[in-house]
């Protein structure tokens, strides 16, 4: 329990919410109120809440422990649990169905990890979707590898594959993949093992189509990808983003084969952007288009699984990785951590949250559907970043045309 000390108030209240009497009883209800709360908790660490108005930390975490239910794991970190995301040890940019699921498993290794070996690991779990517009472009800027985690685990195709970060610290051999598993068939098709073991994609984040059956009407459903760009489709296909942002895992697939061309045939049918949880809504409400592109975990959060069809494609779901990176020089140092990332524990709990691994002894349903990943060639050949800038640069401006 002494972990708690270093969380801020707010973030401990956020967390187990029925230790707020436990601060009414030694008088400091006025940090646990709405306004305390607002102004004051997200700052105020507890130790030093119980340092300055002279109360005794062993006696107050003793009866925090006597409130919180006996077998709850904490909730992983966020970057604002963290004070200096530079000493961090491990960083973890999640899909967001992932984010629970890994949270709680990463959490729970890591507390007993503490227990049996003492050693100590400070990290933080984050919605991949909540850093796109701030750890990412934080990243970008770094200059130094003693400025970043030691373990990175990332989704996407992001800032760690863009060429800045590639040929300053991975090109380099300042991070380096870890552990060797024998791949499954599936992973191995598609060519997801790095050849060269800088990256190692421990989970894909499959991305797949969802068609709404009442609006497809008399039309045929599409079999691949191909077929989202048919005419019969215009209006008609909902991806993830918004009206100036599409996300690139979808688009980076169409413009690696067919370039502008490819975009261009799409945007006349994109009916619009929203999140994933948003796409559920809509379809269990009756609303919205035909087409769906969606991760295959939120394909599952529908209500009503009877009015849609769930297609994987024949030439493989989108494969969004789920990444790791790890400082060279730390490897040894953090093996039990490294060994739990790439082990089979955690690649079960992947599977049971509907993402590929590429343990070939791990079993699950989708473990040998097909994957359509874009290639280590390819990504080492292209910088992302400025691949995605020219496909916003023809999408963006084709797609905002129509939706005018």
């Amino acid at each position: 329990m002494n972990e708690l000390l270093d969380l801020t108030i707010a973030a401990l209240i956020d967390r187990h919410p029925e230790t707020r009497p436990v601060f009414a009883a030694h008088g400091l209800e006025a940090l646990v109120s709405e306004d305390g709360l607002r102004v004051l908790a997200p700052f105020l660490t507890l130790g030093t809440a119980l340092r300055s108005r002279g109360i005794a930390a062993e006696s107050f975490l003793r009866l925090l422990q006597e409130v919180v239910v006996a077998d709850e794991v904490l909730e992983a970190p966020g970057l604002g649990d963290i004070r200096n995301a530079g000493e961090l040890t491990l960083l973890a940019l999640m899909p967001c169905g992932l984010k629970v699921a890994f949270g709680r498993a990463i959490s729970s290794f890591l507390e007993d990890l503490k227990g049996r070996e003492g050693l100590q690991i400070t990290y933080a779990v984050e919605g991949n979707l909540n850093q796109e517009l701030s750890y990412y472009p934080y990243a970008d800027t770094i200059e130094t590898v003693e400025e970043l985690p030691d373990i990175i685990v990332s989704a996407d195709f992001n800032v760690f594959y863009y060429h800045r970060f590639y040929k300053r610290f991975v090109e380099t051999g300042d991070f380096v993949s870890y552990g060797q598993v024998q791949p499954t068939a599936a992973f191995a098709a598609a060519g997801l093992p790095d050849p060269q073991n800088q990256y190692f994609v421990f989970g894909v984040n499959p991305l797949v189509i969802v068609a709404d059956l009442e609006k497809v009407g008399d039309r045929p459903l599409p079999t691949c990808w191909e077929d989202i760009l048919d005419p019969i489709w215009a209006k008609d296909v909902t991806l993830r983003g918004n009206a100036d942002f599409f996300c690139h895992a979808v688009l980076l697939p169409f413009y690696q084969e067919g370039g502008d061309e490819a975009l261009l045939r799409l945007a006349p049918n994109v009916r619009q952007g929203l999140h994933p949880a948003q796409m559920v809504k809509q379809i269990d409400g009756g609303k919205g288009g035909a087409l769906y592109v969606m991760p295959e975990f939120f394909a599952h959060r529908v209500k009503n699984k009877d009015k849609i069809a769930i297609i994987w494609p024949e030439d493989g779901a989108l494969a969004s990785p789920v990444t790791l990176q790890v400082k060279k020089e730390k490897v040894e140092d953090l093996k039990p951590v490294l060994d739990y990332l790439t082990g089979p524990d955690l690649a079960a709990a992947l599977v049971d949250a509907r993402f590929p691994v590429p343990h070939a002894n791990v079993a699950g349903e989708l473990q040998d559907a097909p994957l359509k990943w874009l290639g280590w060639q390819w990504l080492r050949e292209n910088d992302i970043f400025k691949v995605n800038a020219e496909i916003d640069k023809v999408f963006l401006p084709a797609v905002q045309g129509v939706l005018k």
